[in-house]
């Protein structure tokens, strides 16, 4: 009895060991789980046992045309599903699907007693056609599937590398395998055709494949050609060109790493085991078969092969690489003669860390060369991942012009192949059918700022730097409006395109990458409140100032104009000219009377003599000298007391220098942890009390008031803000909204797939005034747009500084300073970062929206701006009488000279030099001795 339990736990265990057991809910495993041509799209679940076929018009939306078919058979597992990528009958379509029977418990066969490899086609046999269906309006009928010629190859045993191609017209299908390979041709008398490895490797070679695919004439299979056992590598990277009709091959490609390369180091230990991460890819181009891509994903490269000489060749045209990671190639398919895409599934160079997965599309492909960067990649802005599907892709297939994506869940997106002017959107948000699987695109009219000149499941690309298309976007909608909500009466722009090509603009309007529109530039204009506080004057004491005005002459001649020096000047030459007249007059005509005159003239100016106490006529001159340049003074005095303070009064056009202020100044930056002085509070309250409204415009966009939401971010929630005005006008998107506090995160959200050109941020508050304090009324305007021409990225955040400003006004009488407030802004960005070229767009925009992050926060300083008198009234009436004194003082003293030591010199040296003179009677003493 315990022998007999022995035996049975060691079959148990040998059956353990013995048998093939796979992953079922793995969709990556051992082939491709998806195929899709016009007619029919097909997927095969192998942990439910079933296979899911969707019939074209992949974007009917009246009535749901799909099946679930159930396994034949629930031991089948199966490796692929195929189908002919060029077969367009409706009539009885099909499916091929290949797979090996997996036994349950210690049975060795399926229900029908087969064991081994397997091959068959599903097909529909309904009566009625599909059109039939979508034009009665009929629901689909799904009991009309069977099997057909369902062959086993049951003479080897499990292949962990099996491989299957289709003819592309769907008549035939083509098995590889490591130990044989095979013709399976379901409709003519001779279904199976096999051949062993032996005969269709070249050398007998242990060849593994990976990916295969098949044109009417040849196939292309790529896989690990093992080498020998002492080698370091133990396998190479291999394609072969093998000729349909009797699996010869007939050319070879084998890789070879370039030197100091990390490919050069890889030894490909394990590529004798399937794993995942030595999966290939393949793919002839139906529109001209001579070109073939292949995907090695491990060694992180696409190929291009050329197929030569009637077919017989295989050449490399080029290849591309994608970095140190791997990933590259995944799969690989064609579009069009021109187009084609790879799925790039990005991982860590040990295939540990899955990274990321997306499809480059590549939209004019030369017949030798793989362009080094996509013409575009999915998913994107306008073709986002649907919320069904996983991010992580792991294979694709193309229809050949649509294409399908599996991710590792099971689920699929269709992309179907849209007309120029249109792209194939695949955010269900907008889609006319809810969301099932497979999810398909539709069709949707290219946005504003972009155009699509060709037909393909690309998406449409940005106008260039320099062009702008409003195509059939929402460019205006009206007036502005109350309550966040956006006129319901739109506008279209007259002479829009229809997708398919940009306008140029004129070289000085806004039209950057993705225009619009084409802007007036001005509403880029920045408006700033600030301004540099004055310097502190080179002169800031009074007399230094009066010294320097009145005894200094300019060289213009409105500086001259108010010269003392100048007008003292023009005062002697008057006199000089009056005194040459006299002097002649009494040399030239002889009489009593012109001595009496020139005597009165003289005693005239002895009276008015100031300076020599009225001894010296020539001290009279000097004597009204002196009044014209105190009068001067004076003046200057008054009218430069009355120049403060310096923001309210007009330019000095009395003083030579017009920006000359009686004012004083001082700046200086001041903690807001230091107390506030109690007279400067009042100021303080103001400012922290100012309503601010956000001023937002997005320039140069198709967005609409509908699409933009404005939200207060904070520790715990999202609160949002209503709109106190929004308006579309002229591609140009206006919103304001009131802020509950200074301190806040602001989010401005366009749920809307638009391009923006520029932003236009600023802040507005009103004004409020007291006795002695002033809040001026906040009102800035700051943009940000590329001067390159970029656009803005998808997700932005722009850092805003507030400032408190405080002028203090010292009066020029008593002892209450009167306070002004206002806040200035500065703001911290990249431009480099909020803005994206073309290139980088198509990389990195996979978002649905745009999303402006504005953080406004008050600084921990404020900046002290004093502004004093340099002199008021007393000081200066004291100081320009002083000013006055010192002329007068100046002018007696230098007479005092002349008079005690200059004359007697010049006597004594006359009387030496003329002794006749000195005895000589002036009339005017004579005049004196007779009145008295």
């Amino acid at each position: 009895m315990y022998l007999l339990i022995i035996l049975i736990n060691l079959c148990y265990v040998l059956k353990a060991i013995s048998s093939f057991s796979p992953t079922k809910s793995d969709y990556d495993a051992y082939g491709l789980k998806i195929a899709v041509n016009d007619v029919l799209f097909v997927e095969v679940n192998n942990n439910a046992a079933t296979f899911l076929v969707q019939f074209a018009p992949y974007n009917y939306t009246m009535e749901p045309l799909q099946c679930t078919i159930n396994f034949d058979d629930s031991t089948h597992y199966v490796y692929s599903v195929g189908v002919g990528s060029n077969s367009s009958t409706t009539a009885h379509p099909y499916f091929y699907f290949t797979g090996e029977v997996v036994p349950s418990g210690f049975s060795t066969t399926d229900n029908a007693g087969h064991n081994g490899t397997f091959i068959g086609v599903w097909m529909n046999q309904d009566p009625q056609s599909i059109q039939q269906y979508t034009s009665r309006r009929q629901p689909l009928s799904c009991n009309y599937f069977a099997v057909g010629n369902l062959a086993f190859i049951s003479s080897y045993g499990h292949q962990d590398f099996f491989v299957m191609a289709v003819e592309p017209n769907g008549q035939y299908a083509i098995g590889l395998a490591p130990q044989f390979g095979f013709i399976y041709r379901p409709f003519s008398g001779t279904t199976l055709t096999t051949e062993q490895s032996g005969v269709i490797w070249p050398n007998n070679t242990a060849f593994y494949p990976c990916a295969a695919d098949a044109s009417t004439t040849f196939t292309i299979v790529a896989g690990y050609a093992a080498s020998s056992a002492r080698s370091r590598i133990r396998a190479t990277p291999t394609v072969y060109l093998i000729w349909n009709s009797n699996l010869t091959v007939l050319s070879t490609w084998s890789y070879s790493a370039t030197n100091n390369s990390w490919q050069s180091r890889l030894t490909y230990s394990s590529s004798n085991t399937w794993s995942s991460q030595h999966t290939m890819s393949v793919k002839i181009n139906s529109n001209d078969p001579t070109r073939v891509l292949v995907g090695m994903p491990y060694i992180n490269t696409v190929f291009l092969f050329v197929i030569g000489n009637s077919g017989t060749s295989l050449t490399l045209a080029s290849s591309l690489g994608n970095g140190n990671s791997v990933g590259f190639g995944k799969s690989v398919t064609w579009l069009t003669k021109a187009q084609a895409a790879i799925l790039v599934t990005t991982y860590s160079a040990n295939y540990l860390t899955y990274y990321s997965s997306a499809v480059y599309l590549y939209t004019n492909l030369s017949n030798s060369n793989i362009p080094a960067k996509p013409s575009a990649i999915f998913p994107n802005s306008q073709q986002p991942i649907p919320p069904t599907i996983n991010s992580n892709l792991i294979r694709m297939v193309s229809s050949p012009s649509s294409i399908a994506a599996l991710d590792t869940n099971g689920g699929v997106v269709i992309v179907l192949s849209e007309a120029a002017g249109s792209y194939a959107s695949t955010d269900t948000t907008y889609s006319p059918i809810a969301a099932a699987m497979p999810v398909i695109s539709y069709s949707a009219t290219c946005k504003g700022g972009t155009y699509k000149s060709d037909a393909g499941v690309h998406p449409c690309t940005l106008c260039p730097n320099g062009s702008q298309n409003s195509g059939v976007s929402q460019i205006s909608d009206g007036p502005p409006n109350s309550g966040g909500s956006s006129n319901s009466s739109r506008s279209q722009s007259s002479g829009s395109t229809t997708g398919t090509a940009c306008t140029p603009c004129s070289s000085d309007g806004f039209c950057p990458l993705g225009a619009v529109l084409e802007i007036n530039m001005s509403l880029l204009t920045a408006v700033s409140q600030a301004y540099a506080y004055p310097r502190p004057p080179d002169l800031n004491v009074y007399e230094d100032i009066l010294l320097h005005n009145m005894f200094s002459i300019g060289a213009t001649a409105h500086c001259v104009s108010v010269s003392p020096i100048f007008w003292v000047v023009m005062l002697m030459v008057v006199f000089l000219v009056f005194f040459m007249g006299v002097g002649f007059l009494r040399l030239c005509v002889t009489s009593h009377k012109h001595d009496r005159f020139f005597l009165t003239v003289k005693m005239i100016f002895e009276r008015t003599d100031l300076v020599g106490e009225g001894e010296l006529w020539i001290g009279g001159v000097a004597s009204i000298a002196i009044i014209l340049v105190t009068a001067m003074a004076y003046a200057f005095a008054i009218l430069y007391l009355n120049q403060y303070p310096s923001e309210t009064v007009g330019p000095s056009n009395f003083a030579c220098d017009t920006t000359i202020r009686n004012a004083n100044f001082e700046t200086n930056l001041q903690a807001l942890a230091v107390p506030i002085p109690s007279n400067q509070q009042i100021i303080f309250d103001l400012l922290n009390e100012q309503n601010f409204t956000l001023y937002l415009q997005f320039i140069n966009t198709a967005a609409t008031c509908a699409g933009l939401t404005i939200s207060q971010v904070t520790d715990s929630a999202t609160i949002s803000l209503s709109l106190l005005s929004c308006s579309l006008v002229n591609g140009t998107l206006l919103a304001r909204v009131l802020l509950p506090e200074h301190d806040l995160q602001i989010t401005a959200t366009l749920s809307e797939v638009q391009v923006v050109g520029g932003i236009m941020l600023g802040l507005d508050g009103p004004s409020a005034e007291t006795e002695f304090c002033l809040l001026k009324e906040l009102k800035f305007r700051q943009p940000f747009y590329s001067p390159s021409g970029e656009t803005l990225a998808q997700a932005v955040t722009i850092t805003m500084g507030l400032t408190k400003a405080i002028n203090e006004t010292e009066p020029l009488s008593g002892s209450d300073s009167f306070f002004e407030g206002i806040w200035y802004p500065t703001f911290k960005y990249s431009l480099s970062q909020m803005f994206l070229s073309a290139d980088t767009y198509k990389m990195a925009a996979k978002l649905t929206s745009t999303t402006l992050t504005i953080n406004i926060a008050e600084t921990p300083y404020y900046i002290k701006n004093y502004q004093a008198p340099i002199a008021k009234q007393a000081e200066v009436i004291f100081r320009t009488l002083l000013f006055a004194s010192l002329c007068l003082e100046i002018c007696a003293t230098t007479f005092i000279i002349c008079k005690l030591l200059l004359i007697p010199i010049y006597k004594r040296i006359s009387a030496h030099l003329c002794p006749t003179f000195t005895n000589i009677v002036e009339p005017e003493y004579e005049m004196k001795l007779a009145h008295h």
